[in-house]
């Protein structure tokens, strides 16, 4: 059985008054995703040991892959649509609203990937004895640092 969705946004209580809490679970996200972009995104599947390390790093790639590609389809819809009726309301085509592209999608993909970071993080979690896992577990004993809190 899968994990339900209140189990993914639990969030424990801290010792952290709320405004440095969430200024921490920001930077522990941050780091969630740089490992992430770091040994999945940006690194060679191939030369991870194991079967199970290279399945879980592909499928995370994958969907760290898909979330991007979402996002800049939806920045391009945004900017079309704003094309579109900057056209109709000064009557003449005109192709200037489609810089906003490059504005619109950052703010696009990193709320979605960091909203879906945890996941990808959990599933990253293949352990101790794999390079991969070791190196995710001290990214996850950095963030329980910065947070004060156990979070997994």
């Amino acid at each position: 059985m899968g994990v339900m969705d209140d189990e993914y946004f639990y969030v424990p209580k801290t010792v952290l008054p709320e405004h440095e809490q969430r200024a921490a679970d920001k930077q522990c996200t941050m780091l969630k995703l740089d490992f992430i972009r770091k040994w999945v995104v940006k690194g060679n599947l191939d030369l991870f040991k194991t079967e199970q390390e290279r399945d879980w790093a592909y499928i995370v790639r994958k969907e760290y892959r898909y979330h991007q590609k979402k996002a800049i389809g939806e920045g391009i819809a945004y900017t079309s649509l704003a094309t579109v009726v900057y056209s109709l309301l000064i009557k003449q085509v005109s192709f200037k609203p489609l810089a906003l592209f490059f504005v619109v999608t950052p703010f696009l993909v990193t709320p979605r990937l960091s909203k879906d970071c945890r996941r990808m993080f959990e599933m990253l979690n293949v352990g101790t004895e794999y390079e991969l896992g070791a190196e995710r577990n001290r990214v996850l004993e950095e963030c329980n640092r910065i947070s004060k809190r156990a979070d997994f």
